[in-house]
C-alpha cells in the first residue's frame, strides 16, 4: 500500500469520528454541555481570589499600609531628571555577574561595529 494512501485513510477515518461526535453533540441532549460560559469579570475575580491571601498579622498589615501611604505622596516621587539618572546608573553600572560579563565581551568581539558606534555616541555627549 502506498504511504500517501495510508495517510489519506487515517485522515478520513478520524474525520468521520469528528463528524460523528459533532452530530451527537448537536442532536442528543445527553451529549450537550449544560455549563454556561463565565464572564470575563467572574474569571478575573476567581483568579484574584486564587492568587491573593488575606493578611492576618497586624504588624505586617500596618507596615504595608505605611508603605502605601509613603508611595502615594506626590512630593516623594522622583523628578524626571532623577529617574533618568537612576536608570542610566543602573544600565551603565558595573556588571558583577561573570557569566553576563563574558557574554557581553563575546558579543562586543563579534560585533565591533556596534562598539565603535557606541564609542562615537559617547564621544558626542
Amino acid at each position: 500500500m502506498q504511504p500517501w494512501l495510508i495517510v489519506l485513510l487515517l485522515l478520513a477515518f478520524f474525520g468521520v469520528i469528528v463528524f460523528a461526535v459533532m452530530m451527537l453533540r448537536k442532536h442528543f441532549k445527553i451529549f450537550q454541555s449544560t455549563e454556561k460560559p463565565k464572564s470575563d469579570r467572574e474569571i478575573a475575580e476567581e483568579e484574584v481570589e486564587r492568587m491573593t491571601e488575606t493578611i492576618e498579622d497586624e504588624e505586617t498589615l500596618r507596615l504595608m499600609e505605611e508603605e502605601v501611604r509613603a508611595h502615594a505622596r506626590k512630593d516623594e516621587a522622583p523628578t524626571e531628571d532623577e529617574a533618568l539618572a537612576e536608570e542610566m546608573a543602573r544600565t551603565l553600572g558595573v556588571v558583577e555577574d561573570e557569566e553576563t560579563l563574558k557574554a557581553m565581551q563575546d558579543y562586543a568581539a563579534e560585533h565591533p561595529e556596534e562598539v565603535e558606534r557606541a564609542s562615537e555616541e559617547d564621544d558626542k555627549d
